[in-house]
């Protein structure tokens, strides 16, 4: 018997990119279904993961439908899988690579699925509907699912404790407060789903989260990398591989909490987002270093001289959500001082933590200030290029920002920040000789895709994890088809920050030099990053002499030595192919 209307569920669940949400989403998935209900699980994430949990699953997403031969009632089934489980499975995708609005295009996705429910056998019977929505960027476009649907739609934040995850699970109930309090639609906080990460005194963290929000946590998954790997090997999510494991089981429970009528929930996020620094500070622990002696090495070995040159060199550096794109170029910035640079970097996520660490602490953004006051001049703009603490006049920095949680176009915000800055000839007032464009890569749609433009050379930064590789593929998409395009830009190289995934250097060499992409560097993983994050400050100022700033001072020196640029001719592999030349590897270093 179909479930009335009014019984449907819409289930929610946000995060930051590489938090663990889909993980999240679709083993819940399985363990509704296991408990009777009818599952729809929908992926609306440019970057395709919830079919990636599934080992021998490959559909057409609905926006490559759409825009291949258009979307009917013939061809809805190929964005559709239903599993052993009897979970409905499909995935919106994403714009075409560097073109279009991702946001928009999660949208008219999901108006496309609504309309074709008829079609497909199941589809419209579902009384409780997933979706694993990235929380990067919670503009108009992906706050989406929070105005669809006629029933009980509840939002479920997945975090870590994490900062830069806080940094986006309070966006997600900035975001929900915002339509609610707007009476754009009626929507419930489900509570926090806390992933577990292994960081310091991280459950002390959330709790304290927790309360200072007022969103209760309601599950805890521990971190298990190697379980949740055999069960991606064995083919699915781990509730559906292995149902009796004790961390199976959570979901279980948290299945069952979910099919509760959900809290009634007063939200209070923060609005200042200094205080939930401080907040996470306070747990944190911090090297006795203080004032000028922090830098005093560092500083000691600048050069007298800065280079010269007719005009600076650009680079944009792009990363998937939690890769630690912003870290590696906060970093490369401090190391490329080093080598008499004068540096400007440009964060280009509307979470604006490109440069804390070079300023020493989050800074108002352009797009803030731009709807804050009213008006955008060459004077606003100066004001905006932040000094950095202890770099003796040599490395500056702004953040573009982002649109007021749940409204505007985060990609438009990117773009026109970066107008401004061209408009105004703000680098050139500056006299930088070296400009790093800091930019999310969850969604390289039109506006992300604007750096493209204002620079010859990109790096990526990846990772050995499958889920990062298939959106750093994605990412050369964009780059290959805005190059195809006629702009003068191409891939200078991956940057491998790496994870502590078994195998992870061989696995990055073969999967992206099939692709034909040098893998320039490899950044391993290290105590000083957080120590230094800790403090504010980057690695290679606070602990010049570590092998973790060798590192960075490295991949320095072959940043400026590196004049070669990428532009593959053929298409490059998709996530069937990633998974099974990852296997290869792991199957080679088995034997």
């Amino acid at each position: 018997m179909e479930p009335q209307r009014q019984n449907k569920r819409y289930v929610l669940f946000y995060g930051k990119g590489g938090v663990g949400k889909t993980t999240v989403a679709t083993n819940l998935s399985v363990a509704l279904a296991r408990q009777g209900e009818h599952v729809l699980l929908v992926g609306c994430s440019p970057k395709s993961n919830v079919v990636d949990a599934y080992k021998t699953v490959e559909i057409d997403t609905i926006l490559d439908l759409r825009r291949a031969e258009g979307l009917n009632e013939g061809n809805i089934g190929r964005a559709i899988h239903r599993t052993r489980d009897g979970v409905i499975i499909t995935e919106t995708g994403g714009p075409e690579p560097g073109i279009g609005c991702g946001g928009q295009g999660l949208t008219n996705a999901l108006e496309s699925l609504d309309r074709f429910q008829d079609a497909v056998e199941g589809l419209k019977d579902a009384n409780y509907v997933i979706y694993d929505v990235i929380g990067d960027v919670v503009c108009g476009g992906f706050a989406t699912p929070m105005r669809m649907g006629d029933g009980v739609k509840e939002v479920f934040v997945v975090t870590s404790g994490e900062l830069m995850s806080l940094y986006a699970a309070n966006n997600i109930v900035r975001a929900v407060a915002e339509l609610v309090g707007a009476g754009e639609t009626e929507l419930k906080l489900g509570g926090l789903v806390a992933n577990m990460r292994g960081t310091p005194r991280e459950e002390e963290v959330l709790a304290e989260f927790s309360a200072r929000v007022n969103v209760p946590i309601i599950a805890t998954i521990p971190r298990a990398p190697r379980l949740f790997g055999e069960a991606e090997d064995a083919g699915g999510p781990l509730v559906e591989v292995m149902p009796d494991d004790e961390v199976a089981q959570l979901f279980t429970e948290l299945a069952t909490t979910v099919r509760n009528d959900a809290l009634t929930i007063q939200a209070r996020p923060f609005l200042d987002y200094n205080e939930l620094f401080d907040m996470f500070m306070q747990f944190q622990k911090v090297e006795t270093i203080h004032g000028d002696g922090v830098a005093a090495t560092y500083l000691q070995r600048l050069p007298g001289e800065i280079v010269v040159r007719d005009r600076p060199r650009k680079i944009s550096i792009y990363g998937t959500g939690g890769v630690g794109k912003s870290t590696v170029s906060s970093n490369l910035s401090a190391a490329l001082v080093m080598f008499g640079e004068r540096v400007y970097q440009v964060g280009c996520d509307p979470k604006r933590d490109s440069i804390a660490t070079i300023c020493g602490e989050l800074r108002p953004t352009i797009l803030d200030t731009a709807r804050e006051t009213g008006r955008v001049n060459r004077n606003v703009l100066k004001e905006l290029v932040y000094q950095g603490r202890d770099y003796d006049n040599r490395l500056f920095g702004s953040e573009c920002g982002g649109p007021t949680p749940g409204r505007g176009c985060a990609g438009k915000g990117v773009a026109m920040a970066l107008r401004y800055l061209e408009q105004y000839h703000i680098i050139d007032d500056l006299a930088a000789t070296f400009v790093i464009y800091d930019v999310l890569g969850d969604t390289v749609c039109g506006g992300f895709a604007n750096p493209l433009r204002l620079t010859r050379s990109v790096y990526i930064v990846a990772n050995g994890e499958l889920a990062t590789i298939v959106q750093a593929m994605k990412i050369a998409q964009s780059i290959q088809a805005v190059a195809h395009s006629g702009v003068e830009v191409g891939i200078a190289g991956v940057i491998d920050n790496m994870r502590g995934v078994p195998d992870e250097r061989k696995i990055v060499e073969t999967v992206f030099g099939e692709a034909g992409l040098p893998v320039i560097h490899h950044i391993p993983r290290s105590p000083y990053v957080q120590e230094a994050e800790n403090l504010k400050r980057t690695v290679v100022q606070t602990f010049p002499d570590s092998e973790q700033a060798a590192e960075y001072v490295s991949l320095a020196r072959k940043v400026l030595e590196n004049d070669r640029v990428v532009v593959p001719d053929k298409p490059l592999p998709n996530s069937r192919r990633i998974k099974e030349l990852i296997a290869s590897v792991k199957s080679a270093v088995a034997r």
